[in-house]
């Protein structure tokens, strides 16, 4: 966390330099979230796995275009710390048979998540201080930690999210979505079933 905050305090100064007033094509918002996701959910929920993860999030904010709907784009560098753990041992061969892997992979373990998104948010405001948006983002990333879902090695995280803007003290923004994550390697490796979840977020930005 210290050296998300580092970062997000150098690229405040660095992004402040290059703003002006008129948001279109510019640079204009710099935010730090942090996330929940998890398998298990009021929506849906997989009793062959365990599966959640803690999200740290720097956020860039670019104005495409400005109207009745603002078109943003993001880009979201994340760390993330994942812990996971098979419950369903038929997973991993046939449990009546001994194996040293399957018995690994029903264990708790944690998976560090490095992860880089890029995508796009329509924005709508409803009122000068109060936005609602849509957000759709890819990006690859780096699991340092197998399972019988995904190998380890570079992977891709796939979000969808509906989130709401409140701004306060003229330049400060409040942050809160809640969206669906999906993780896998795109076939790239076997396996490739990758994890699922529904995901909440909260963070704080500050308007260039």
């Amino acid at each position: 966390m210290v050296r998300f905050l580092v970062v997000f305090f150098f690229l405040c100064i660095a992004l402040k330099a290059g703003a002006q007033d008129d948001l279109q094509g510019r640079f204009y918002q710099i935010g730090y979230n942090v996330g929940y996701a998890s398998v298990d959910n009021i929506i849906f929920r997989d009793d062959d796995y365990y599966y959640e993860v803690y999200l740290q999030k720097i956020q860039i904010l670019y104005r495409a275009k400005s109207g009745v709907l603002d078109y943003d784009f993001i880009f979201q560098p994340e760390i993330n710390r994942a812990q996971h753990k098979l419950f369903n041992p038929w997973f991993a061969g046939n449990p009546k048979q001994y194996s040293a892997y399957r018995e690994r992979l029903m264990r708790y373990k944690f998976i560090n998540e490095y992860v880089f998104n890029c995508g796009l948010i329509i924005r709508k405001s409803i009122t000068e201080k109060l936005n609602m948006y849509a957000l759709a983002s890819i990006g690859p990333g780096y699991f340092d930690e197998d399972s019988e879902r995904m190998a380890k090695g570079i992977g891709f995280s796939d979000n969808l999210a509906l989130g709401i803007n409140f701004q306060f003290f003229k330049r400060f923004v409040l942050d809160s979505r809640i969206g669906f994550r999906h993780v896998s390697n795109a076939e790239i490796k076997q396996p490739n079933e990758g994890y699922d979840a529904l995901e909440l977020n909260l963070g704080i930005a500050y308007r260039l």
